[in-house]
């Protein structure tokens, strides 16, 4: 019966510890291979067990090498989960904490009762634990640690598994090697606040990816534009001062939409909007991986361009925005003028203003010729 006991000890801490994987995870493939999978791995585990046990003439395998063997599951669960290793370490390393603190109560608080046979009691106690902490456990996961998986960066998730590992090897330590040396009220004690601790730190985890992702989301609204998607004027002044203090070479370049307002009265503001996000889709296009796009105000654009500008860039910049522009209306046209830091000048706001000037300077002699042209 206490063999039995011990079995059903462990095979449940396994069942809970899958359920919550499962929850957790994305699989590769429907419910009846994932369980037929983990199943077989897990007849090949008892094998294992049974094997170590025969061949040393043990009566029974001692914990240490039963949580080696449920190490191997990081295997079968890759294969059948579509999750990198990280996600499967936190993953797994979550809900170990979980079974083996309540295990480990639920044997420490048996042994502290004296009564007789104490592993079947262990795991009636260990059964009734389960019953109230799995659903808890399984609502987090739901509401809280999967939307940390999905929104922790790589970066952090590294720290992320390192502090579920120290927590999972501490309630190790405390279960198997505390045994002499610390009585049965302080490793009750121990493992209470290791797993106290667990909870709070995911609880805080989740705070700090939830806040994290709130200043990314506001962040992306103070420097983009809503409309086109593109980076805004505060991006361009935030971008422009970094070159402009690292003392790197570049032009502004400063475009002004040709005749917007007529083409929002006569189509309407939906097709005006769509005809700026075409000109901004052709004008990325064009300058490609040279420059990046910024939008100042409605009809009017900031290039940050850091290859060298002649005039035939200049005189065909227009014509290779109206060859990229794809849209049932005519492409109007640019006007465009330009900047160069340091040889035009040494801030921003001249380099705005000198680029206006000689787009506007551009504008009015195109304007004249065409009159000329006319008369």
């Amino acid at each position: 019966m206490e063999h039995l006991a011990r079995t059903l000890i462990f095979s449940q801490m396994l069942f809970v510890n899958l359920i919550t994987t499962h929850r957790c995870s994305r699989t590769k493939y429907s419910l009846t291979k994932v369980i037929g999978g983990l199943t077989l791995f897990t007849v090949l585990v008892f094998s294992v067990a049974f094997l170590i046990r025969f061949t040393s003439k043990i009566t029974f395998v001692n914990e240490n090498n039963i949580i080696l063997l449920g190490l191997t599951y990081f295997f079968p669960l890759k294969y059948i989960y579509n999750e990198s290793t990280d996600r499967i370490l936190s993953i797994m390393f979550f809900s170990w904490i979980h079974t083996m603190a309540v295990t480990s109560i639920s044997i420490q608080i048996v042994k502290l009762s004296g009564i007789d046979n104490p592993t079947v009691m262990a795991l009636a106690l260990q059964t009734t634990i389960y019953l109230f902490s799995t659903p808890i456990v399984i609502k987090f996961v739901k509401s809280k640690f999967i939307f940390i998986l999905n929104n922790i960066s790589s970066r952090m998730n590294k720290y992320f598994i390192i502090l579920s590992l120290i927590q999972f090897i501490s309630l190790l330590i405390v279960h198997l090697y505390f045994k002499e040396t610390t009585n049965l009220y302080w490793r009750i004690i121990m493992v209470m606040l290791i797993a106290l601790t667990a909870t709070i730190s995911y609880h805080l985890i989740y705070i700090i990816v939830n806040n994290l992702k709130s200043i990314i989301y506001l962040k992306q609204l103070a420097f983009t534009d809503t409309l086109t998607g593109i980076k805004n004027r505060l991006s361009l002044f935030h971008d422009c001062n970094r070159l402009i203090n690292a003392n790197e070479s570049f032009t502004i370049i400063y475009m002004d939409l040709n005749k917007l307002k007529k083409v929002n009265d006569t189509y309407g503001h939906s097709v005006g909007d769509d005809y700026l996000k075409q000109f901004v889709k052709a004008t990325i296009d064009v300058i490609g991986d040279n420059g990046s796009l910024y939008r100042m105000s409605g009809d009017e654009f900031v290039c940050i361009y850091r290859d060298d500008i002649d005039n035939y860039f200049l005189t065909t910049f227009s014509e290779k925005i109206m060859d990229m522009f794809k849209m049932h209306i005519p492409f109007l046209g640019v006007s465009i003028g330009y900047a160069n830091f340091p040889k035009d000048a040494d801030s921003l706001d001249k380099l705005i203003t000198q680029a206006d000037s000689f787009m506007y300077k551009v504008k009015n002699n195109n304007s004249k010729k065409k009159k000329t042209t006319e008369q």
